[in-house]
């Protein structure tokens, strides 16, 4: 039995983080073709537009579907399909929530921003609700070890989004960024709602399922919630520092090198993911999990430092060359994130909320701190160090509160749901490798 649960384990990985190169392989290539087709404002505004999506799609799980994902993870069978359909009955308002917001916000981006990208958000707004749909569908694939099926839809869409870009011009249609934004934001709610309908919900005892979601993120969703909004926000603030403070030149740079960056970590957050139903059952870490993420994203992102300026060249073009000294510090700040997601999928399958509170917190303050005294003085490069060293500093929290919940058993006391609660110990599995503390 434990063999076959590592062999898929090792397949859903893989799997995922092949996946996973495959949508960065498309993020760049599809960023690539919008950078050479728009002149640097018009690329400005829908990179600016689709980042505020994202950043504001982070606010709308409320602390619900993490939980879920945790009763998917140890549930029975028919369970499953009841969770899920409480998933989707969940998230309907809050998507309706969503596209209200984005319309809102779109009168303001253009008032408050020196990039202008109001017009592609009110466009988008009625279908951008895929943005928070796409981190309520990870947690449950996560649950339901069904990442291939996510990974699917996931690489479906973005190839969808990318044949149309390159369709357009073809069929004498002229490229702006609100018919981009839209376009992304429509295949990416097409592939989620594809997942979730094969998914195959199931709504009967709906009642009882949601009041054990709402019980279980009172417990601990709420403030993994809370944590993940104080940190990923703040995170996330440096690109809308820079589409207020900066030129649009500096801000298209930023985002080019950031889209070089990002899928170094792909395959170490793969992993992460992939083993969050084993980490449910898991009282430690094993040390090949860490170094192993630790060596797949390190090995990427010294290549890619020394090949950034005739990358940047030959990917977006001469007008974007100062990205090229920007990626090997969002390099190193990847690899990082990438060890950094391995220990919050531990606390996250523990549902130690006040462990990833604690930890988001010390993200949040780094970040406000060192957003503020970076980005003003030193604009994009001083937002490339704000994230390395904001996200250095939240991983050393993260390894002291996984350290703590170890050393106090926290991770070994789940009553028979899987909850943190009545003493009972879950001994480790027969065989079990080394750990890390």
């Amino acid at each position: 039995m434990r063999v076959a649960c590592s062999s898929r384990t090792v397949r859903q990985a893989v799997g995922f983080a092949c996946s996973s190169a495959a949508l960065g392989g498309l993020g760049v290539i599809t960023s690539a073709l919008l950078a050479r087709a728009l002149d640097v404002d018009a690329y400005t505004s829908y990179t600016f537009g689709r980042q505020l999506l994202l950043f504001s799609g982070m606010f709308f799980e409320f602390g619900l579907f993490l939980p879920a994902a945790r009763m998917l993870a140890l549930s029975g069978p028919a369970e499953r399909r009841r969770v899920t359909g409480a998933v989707v009955a969940f998230f309907v308002p809050v998507s309706v929530l969503f596209g209200v917001t984005v319309f809102a916000l779109s009168w303001i981006v253009d008032a408050c921003m020196t990039v202008h990208a109001g017009s592609a958000l009110r466009v988008a707004a009625l279908v951008s609700m895929g943005y928070p749909l796409d981190f309520v569908c990870l947690q449950t694939a996560q649950g339901l070890d069904r990442l291939h099926s996510y990974s699917i839809a996931s690489v479906l869409s973005r190839l969808g989004f990318l044949g149309v870009l390159m369709a357009m011009p073809a069929a004498g249609v002229r490229l702006t960024p609100s018919g981009a934004l839209l376009a992304d934001a429509l295949f990416l709610l097409a592939g989620w709602v594809a997942l979730l309908a094969y998914l195959r919900p199931l709504f009967r005892g709906l009642r009882t399922t949601a009041s054990r979601m709402l019980r279980d993120a009172r417990a601990y969703g709420f403030s993994a919630y809370v944590g993940r909004v104080l940190s990923m926000g703040t995170y996330h603030m440096d690109t809308l520092m820079l589409g207020a403070a900066s030129d649009p030149r500096s801000f298209a740079c930023y985002m080019c090198a950031a889209s070089l960056a990002t899928p170094i970590s792909l395959p170490g957050a793969g992993l992460a993911t992939a083993l969050f139903g084993r980490l449910t059952r898991r009282p430690r870490m094993e040390r090949r999990w860490v170094a192993t993420v630790t060596v797949v994203s390190a090995v990427p992102a010294v290549a890619l430092s020394m090949l950034a300026e005739p990358l940047v060249r030959l990917v977006y073009s001469d007008k974007f060359v100062m990205a090229a000294g920007l990626v090997p510090v969002l390099a190193a700040a990847q690899v990082i994130s990438a060890v950094t997601r391995l220990f919050n999928s531990f606390l996250s399958a523990h549902g130690l909320g006040s462990d990833l509170r604690t930890a988001a917190i010390t993200l949040t303050v780094s970040n406000l701190v060192l957003n503020l005294l970076l980005i003003p003085a030193y604009s994009a490069a001083g937002a490339a160090w704000a994230s390395l060293l904001a996200l250095a500093v939240n991983l050393i929290a993260h390894v002291l509160r996984y350290r703590r919940a170890v050393e106090a058993g926290e991770t070994t006391r789940l009553d028979r749901g899987g909850h943190p609660g009545n003493g009972s110990t879950v001994p480790p599995q027969r065989g079990q490798g080394a750990t890390a503390r």
